[in-house]
């Protein structure tokens, strides 16, 4: 599974993960998108960090929550997920 960098629409960012949780919730969608984290930072206030099992099907599913804007299509690394995060305890 790889990480993405996922953009939502300014200020928007809460409301997207909330719409994002139900979706996954009703669509039964856990494990094809199994983790997303909300950097804490300000630099990254409408970014959200979003771990997927299958880019191309995820990505039809993400496009309909309300509040998406774009899904970078080239993963990013581990590395940069816990420098984002903050959080050095992810595998």
């Amino acid at each position: 599974m790889n990480w993405y960098l996922l953009t939502t629409r300014s200020y928007k960012r809460d409301l997207f993960l909330k719409y994002l949780e139900q979706s996954i919730s009703e669509k039964q969608l856990q494990e094809l998108i199994p983790l997303t984290i909300a950097p804490v930072d300000a630099v990254y206030q409408d970014m959200v960090l979003i771990q997927l099992k299958d880019f191309k099907e995820a990505r039809s599913y993400l496009q309909q929550v309300e509040y998406f804007q774009r899904l970078e299509p080239k993963p990013i690394s581990v590395e940069q997920v816990r420098r984002m995060s903050g959080d050095n305890s992810l595998l």
